[in-house]
């Protein structure tokens, strides 16, 4: 078909374009395509637990469409292995467009490629008709196959390209169903793809029922007046979009040219390209006496070969242009003058510069060096050169042509090179940068639309290629046969969001378009401003639009921008487009332009304000919310600007409620024409980034001056300045300099300053008795307790770091008291608010000091109001800790008048001290730990002996491990001091390797459960009774009410699991009102939101069942309404848990519940707390982790007055003295309690020989002389849930046997695990420390033994034991089935206290075991009085040994 037959003449379009239903004619455009590591650089991550790939299903059956050039079907990208029937929503039925290879027999589409069409009449219109063989969806480029593997490939093992970059090849979407449109057939121009092919495509895949298009093409970015409808992608995608189908387009290769971005249409997604931290590199060895890294994918030449260089230009042809030459053109070099040398060429191409190799073998060069040019920047990436190449940037390039650069000499022609191998490197940074190619804003067309809309990774992308195609592209390049390629472009970050998009549309198939759009772009993470590929030059919006793409965070956005078809159009009117034209895009209905909108109020997630003059200009925006129940607070920030934002808080109570919001900008004073200027408008929680920089200790000792301090700190602000550029902003920037015993500093920072200086970020940590201390032994009028021995813990110092204390109780009463101890250090600084008409002062002789730290809470959250500046407890769990620590005897404690009895804390006689860290009133998480070492910085310098804190970050173990966790840098401060840091151990059991606080110096508490109940019947039908837990029962006991399961009262949005866990806005309270309802658990250690709205919803009352992951552990909370918790004893595997032998209960059934009541000696106790975190101790395995258990289930102690008896904030019931609270958060204080005994008792004592006293002398044995039971049925727990067993304080006052510990020991063993000796010398009082090789890891004198990786070889181990007792002989017992153990000497005499006796046990396996196979035993050292145990432990990967030291 000839040119002129397919298209009009000028004045037949002029005339059609007056036709009233024509919306707009034009000339069908060429467009150009715009094309593994990436996706682990954006975070996903295959086997992580809340990664987009885990909660996007993978996009399991979405379906993208892949417009480009074709598929090769071979690829096992597209292997349809493991997938089932094609989706219905398909309607593309069997069409698959593709040849089969020779000898093939394979279906070419399956049901992972559901099908592959093709659409070439635009091109055989202006290059004639295809032959036969090319009338295909084949690929023959490798382009398609690349951006559609890219988007939705499946995981592929192996994949390399000549040997490098090998890894693991995946799409955005691994489990998503794809279908290639072939639109592209040049196999040499990449602007081969014409417009009418290109609509075509976008039509039938609409038709065919895709999810979401990728379009890896764009056309010219030459404005034209028609604007949007005279681009075909533009149109294309509208319609996709009113068709609910997300349509992905690359912003273009034209950067950097300013305003070169295509696909601006609103309604596309338009993607910019950057780097990600995986580069392909070679070294340039340059006459033996400079070294410059470059980009290399291919390099054959021999390492050590020098060969000598030639400028391009110094090879020229005569009848070649200098210019030509530089770019190593076609027929430009001379081969007398190359052959044998390495040529220096000057990159041609943006994306691709393979045709410069070319051009360079075939003149004989061995090998090439490709210069960027200054458009290039310093964006260099690999390419499969068809000779040894090695790209290098323009950091090397002077403002000619010469561009190796040295301080005096520029290398000419005539140098030598050698070229090292290519090989791969990771963790690059910073990254990313954007890409020199990636088109730029502004956006031309409707400028009050920031255009690109994100970035994400398109430089060095390695995915599936076709195998027809050559490494090059090149048709002279023989090398064919690759099943990956490295490509760069637009073209391959176009895709990288497709996939993202993919996940969301799994996740939340009903979201439209726009909200997925809106995830993706509101979700940039980015800590510091993305540089640009230009030297000094910050990357702007123009470059990047939102921000690079954070798949994990975009799957839960919280908030959307979500627009729909109506909006647009409204776009549309206020653009100016005719309104005949806009009704033909509403389905040809009309549509009335009101005249009312305008371009800038589009609901989009950008704010562009174009010729911004100094009036004040206001939008309009409305989020949707899509998360839970939040408040969002606004902050903006634009420099000469004044921003207003009304409302500046907006507060969601329900999924898809909707918010509006006004923004109003004035400029502060008139600006030059084209100046831009960027800032933020952010909703947000308060996400922040706040660094601490930790330095080890301070050389001024341990009594400082304040002359000591000053100096301290001002070396921070100097450390700090020589990177932030002056004291003045290092000064603002830090928020404390832990200027006492820690040496270093919290600062607000951004990420690359933060790793310039080697920090970490701060950490958020979570927050983690009357009956109990009976349960322990301890009794006020015992003889030989070890209260009396103990003498109650006189005068020992015990401070606890938490939610601050509430003075006025009686716990913390002082009557009776002497002066405050003199080793006190911390005067009489008391920041507590006085209650209104109170005269007394809230600190005493009892309570010694409170201070608050809230410096990085702030940073996060906003400034507190001054009545909240206080460390006073509005939440009671600090209360409550602190006084189980070391709380006064107190009678009549209860609670809803059930638990009465003493209350009291294990040194009852001891002095305390609050540290107020832990800021939020509902979120356990709210501790920041900045404001965490901060406080025990300051306890460590006040005096105290005994620090309790009951709060621990995530148990993710990152490599630095031990020392960017600020609880475990705080205790090593401590310990150094004397101070023995008792932690929880975590609430995230039973999940194993879930233990926190793992440091060999911090002492890290389980939780367990005691002999005491609270306790309700419920009486089923008249003829079964259930017993379960309750605090609180207030209906008749006599009257029955009918049950109604919460899965059958479900409002009909609500999902079934919502339901199932009672979650707010859940159930129907027409269905509700008046009955009880029946809730499955959601927390671990608190469900009191499960029972608001029950209430909230009518219910009378509530059962509360257990989930499987909470086994037997029932407890006593303050719920809102009658509750009673069942456990997981009465669960089926169904939903309808209650199960008899007969009967199943349903919705309907009768209940009656009985009041709560008090149950004593309940038996088996204790047994561990589902809830209690589990070993192994995944950062250091030689370390069993947690230590021991303790008493964290139905601990009754002393509670804010302030705070509500449930802690929510619509609980109005406040003012009470004692509650009811469970977690390893109690069980730490009861430790800490014992622990202050001792010291008192044994003043001298190490905090190591505290520990192993309270460790070798707990208990593995119940209250029925068994093995301690784990929460889940016919299950013993393992030291990994008890550590050294439950704690038995009138034992651990006189242990017999300790084994000790002090700084040195804990040094050396740093020596051992690998740490750095600067960094450990820099623990050592600036002292060095020589590190000398021959310690062992599991040498540590720690008392309990624990051999991971433990084969059929025998290993040996120390351990030294400390007499403390009377002079006496112990002889040693061991047992560990399946293993032999020796123990030298087996027998151990001692004299007098003090002296000290080493041993060497050694363990073989008597056969190999299987792998994470643990295996527990013990060691016992007795006397016939004490019994000192080691306890025991398995291995990660073989066989792990534990043993346990028994005294």
């Amino acid at each position: 078909m000839g040119l002129q037959q397919c298209w009009k003449r000028k004045k037949q379009q002029i005339l059609a374009a007056e036709n009233p239903n024509v919306v707009s004619v034009f000339l069908s455009k060429k467009h150009e395509l715009h094309t593994t590591r990436s996706w682990e650089f954006l975070g996903l991550q295959r086997n992580g637990k809340n990664s987009a790939w885990q909660k996007g299903s993978f996009g399991e059956n979405t379906i993208i469409a892949n417009i480009d050039t074709g598929v090769w079907p071979e690829s096992q990208s597209f292997s349809d292995k493991g997938y089932g029937p094609v989706p219905s929503k398909w309607r593309g039925g069997n069409v698959c467009q593709i040849n089969k290879l020779p000898r093939s027999k394979a279906n070419l589409c399956n049901r992972k490629l559901i099908g592959a069409r093709f659409f070439n009449k635009a091109f055989q219109a202006y290059n004639g008709e295809l032959v036969p063989s090319l009338q295909t969806a084949r690929d023959f480029m490798g382009h398609g196959t690349h951006t559609l593997s890219t988007a939705g490939g499946n995981f592929v093992r192996g994949a390399s390209v000549f040997a490098v970059g090998n890894g693991t090849a995946k799409g955005g979407s691994p489990r998503a169903r794809v279908a290639a449109y072939k639109v592209c057939w040049s196999l040499t121009d990449p602007a081969g793809c014409y417009g009418a092919d290109v609509l075509a495509a976008i039509d039938q895949a609409i038709d065919d029922g895709v999810d979401v298009i990728n379009l890896s093409v764009g056309g010219s970015y030459v404005v034209t007046p028609e604007g949007i409808f005279t681009d075909e992608v533009s149109i294309g995608a509208f319609h996709a979009i009113s068709r609910n189908i997300v349509v992905v387009a690359s912003a273009g290769n034209n950067g950097p040219t300013p305003g070169s971005v295509v696909n601006v249409a609103p309604w596309v997604f338009t993607i910019a390209a950057s780097t990600i931290d995986r580069d392909f590199s070679s070294n340039l060895t340059i006459n033996n006496n400079q070294q410059i890294e470059g980009a290399s994918l291919f390099v054959n030449l021999p390492p050590n070969q020098a060969f000598s260089l030639i400028l391009s230009t110094d090879a020229k042809l005569p009848n070649a242009t200098f210019r030509d030459a530089q770019l190593c053109r076609r027929g430009t070099l001379d081969p007398a003058k190359v052959k044998g040398k390495i040529v220096r060429c000057i990159r041609d191409g943006k994306i691709k510069s393979v045709a410069e190799g070319n051009e360079a073998l075939s003149s004989g060069a061995q090998g090439m060096i490709l210069g960027n040019q200054k458009q290039n920047g310093k964006t260099t990436f690999g390419e499969p050169h068809v000779l040894s190449t090695v790209g290098t940037n323009d950091d090397h390039a002077g403002a000619q042509s010469d561009f190796f650069l040295t301080a005096t000499d520029p290398i000419e022609s005539g140098a030598t090179i050698r070229m090292s191998p290519a090989r791969t490197l990771f963790g690059r940074k910073p990254a990313p940068v954007m890409a020199s190619f990636s088109s730029r804003g502004p956006n031309k067309i409707q400028p009050s639309i920031l255009k690109p809309d994100v970035t994400a990774p398109g430089v060095n992308i390695l995915a599936a290629y076709s195998e027809f195609a050559s490494a090059s592209t090149l048709l002279t390049d023989k090398r064919r046969g690759f099943k990956f390629n490295v490509l760069q472009g637009t073209s391959m970050s176009c895709p990288h969001v497709a996939g993202i998009a993919g996940l969301l549309k799994t996740r939340y198939p009903s979201w439209s378009p726009a909200a997925i759009k809106s995830a993706i772009m509101t979700t940039d993470n980015t800590n510091r401003p993305i540089q640009d590929a230009f030297a000094k030059t910050l990357a702007t919006p123009f470059a990047y639009g939102s921000g690079h793409v954070q798949p994990d965070l975009a799957i839960d956005p919280g908030l959307v921008y979500d627009l729909g078809l109506t909006d647009y159009l409204n776009f549309l009117c206020a653009s100016g487009y005719d309104q005949q034209l806009i009704s033909a895009l509403n389905f040809n209905r009309t549509f009335i332009c009101s005249g009312t909108h305008r371009v800038t109020d589009l609901n989009y997630p950008s704010i562009t304000l174009p010729n911004l003059g100094l009036k004040p200009v206001t939008i309009t925006r409305t989020v949707t919310n899509v998360g839970t129940p939040s408040t969002y607070t606004a902050t903006a920030q634009l420099p000469g600007y004044n921003i207003t934002v009304v409302p500046n808080s907006l507060t969601f109570s329900k999924i898809g409620e909707k918010k509006t919001f006004k923004v109003t900008v004035q400029a502060s004073r008139v600006t030059k024409r084209r100046t831009y200027q960027f800032g933020e408008l952010r909703w947000t929680d308060g996400k922040h980034i706040c660094y601490i920089v930790y330095l080890g200790t301070h050389s001024h000792g341990s009594n400082p001056t304040s002359v000591d301090l000053q100096i301290a700190t001002y070396s921070h602000y100097d450390l700090l300045a020589s990177i932030l550029g002056s004291e003045e902003k290092a000064k603002e920037a830090v928020l404390y300099s832990y200027n006492r015993h820690i040496n270093g500093f919290a600062a607000m920072l951004e990420e690359e300053e933060a790793a310039d200086i080697g920090m970490f970020l701060s950490n958020k940590h979570k927050l983690h008795t009357t009956r109990s201390w009976e349960f322990l032994g301890l009794h006020i009028n015992g003889k030989n307790s070890a209260w009396q021995e103990g003498i109650f813990g006189e005068n020992t110092i015990i401070a606890n770091i938490d939610t601050g204390v509430w003075p006025e109780s009686e716990s913390f009463g002082d009557e009776g008291y002497g002066p405050v101890p003199s080793k006190w250090r911390g005067g009489n600084v008391c920041q507590i608010s006085k209650l209104p008409r109170s005269k007394t002062n809230p600190c005493n002789r009892k309570l010694i000091g409170a201070r608050f730290f809230n410096k990085a809470f702030e940073v996060y959250n906003g400034e507190l109001v001054p009545s909240m500046q206080t460390a006073r407890d509005f939440m009671g769990h600090g209360t409550h800790t602190l006084s189980t620590a070391g709380g006064n005897f107190v009678g009549g404690a209860s609670v809803f008048a059930v638990g009465n009895g003493t209350a009291k804390g294990g040194s009852p006689r001891a002095r305390v001290a609050a540290y107020k860290v832990c800021w939020s009133l509902t979120d356990p998480a709210g501790c920041y730990g900045a404001d965490v070492l901060a406080a025990i910085d300051q306890a460590i310098d006040d005096g105290v002996d005994v620090i309790n804190l009951s709060a621990g970050g995530s148990y993710v173990a990152s490599p630095e491990g031990i020392f960017t966790d600020e609880v475990s840098i705080g205790a090593f401060h401590a310990i150094s001091r004397n101070i023995l840091l008792v932690a929880s151990a975590g609430n995230d059991g039973p999940t194993p390797g879930s233990v926190v606080n793992v440091a060999p110096w911090v002492f890290t508490i389980a939780a367990s459960t005691i002999d005491r109940y609270f306790s309700s019947n419920l009486i089923i039908n008249d003829n079964e009774v259930i017993e379960g837990a309750s605090l609180f029962v207030n209906l008749p006991p006599n009257q029955d009410f009918s049950l109604i399961l919460s899965t059958d009262a479900k409002l009909p949005n609500a999902t079934f699991r919502d339901a199932e866990l009672c979650k707010r806005g859940t159930l129907d309270p027409e269905k509700v009102k008046g009955k009880i309802v029946r809730c499955i658990r959601g927390g671990k250690i608190k469900s009191v939101g499960e029972g608001n709205e029950a209430l909230s919803s009518g219910a009378q009352g509530m059962i509360l069942r257990n989930q499987k992951r909470n086994g037997k552990t029932t407890f006593g909370e303050p719920h809102v309404l009658s509750t009673v918790g069942t456990n997981d004893d009465h669960a089926g595997a169904q939903p309808d848990f209650y199960l008899t032998a007969t009967d199943t209960i349903k919705s309907d059934t009768t209940i009656r519940m009985t009041p709560a009541r008090t149950l004593f000696g309940r038996k088996p106790a204790p047994i561990m707390a589902s809830f209690s975190s589990r070993g192994p101790n995944k950062i250091q395995p030689s370390i069993l982790k947690p230590d021991v258990t303790a008493p964290g289930v139905n601990i009754l102690s002393a509670f804010s007055e302030f705070a509500s008896a449930s802690n929510l904030p619509t609980d109005n019931r406040r003012g009470f003295k004692f509650n009811v609270m469970q977690g390893t958060s109690m069980s730490c204080p009861h430790v800490a309690g014992i622990a202050g005994l001792i010291k008192t008792r044994h003043p001298s004592w190490s905090p190591a020989a505290i520990k192993s006293a309270i460790m070798t002398t707990a208990t593995t044995l119940d209250n029925t002389n068994r093995p301690i039971q784990d929460a889940f049925a016919k299950t013993l727990a393992t030291p990994f849930a008890y550590g050294s067993g439950h704690v038995k304080p009138d034992l651990a006052i006189d242990p017999g046997l300790v084994y000790d510990l002090g700084l040195t020991d804990y040094l050396n063993f740093l020596c051992a695990s690998g740490y750095d000796q600067q960094l450990i010398s820099s623990l050592n009082f600036k002292t060095t420390f020589i590190c000398s090789g021959t310690h062992s890891v599991t040498d540590l004198n720690y008392p309990s033994i624990t051999l991971p990786n433990l084969g059929l070889k025998p290993v040996t181990v120390t351990r030294t034991v400390t007499n403390v007792g009377t002079s006496s002989t112990y002889a040693a017992t061991t047992q560990l089935p399946g293993y032999n153990i020796t123990v030298v000497p087996n027998s151990l005499t001692f004299n007098k206290i003090g002296e000290k006796k080493t041993f060497k046990v050694t363990v073989q396996a008597s056969s190999v075991t299987k792998r994470r196979t643990y295996q527990f035993g013990e060691l016992r050292w007795t006397d016939g009085k004490h019994i000192a145990s080691p306890p025991h432990m398995p291995t990660f990967f073989s066989n792990v040994v534990e043993m346990e030291m028994l005294e």
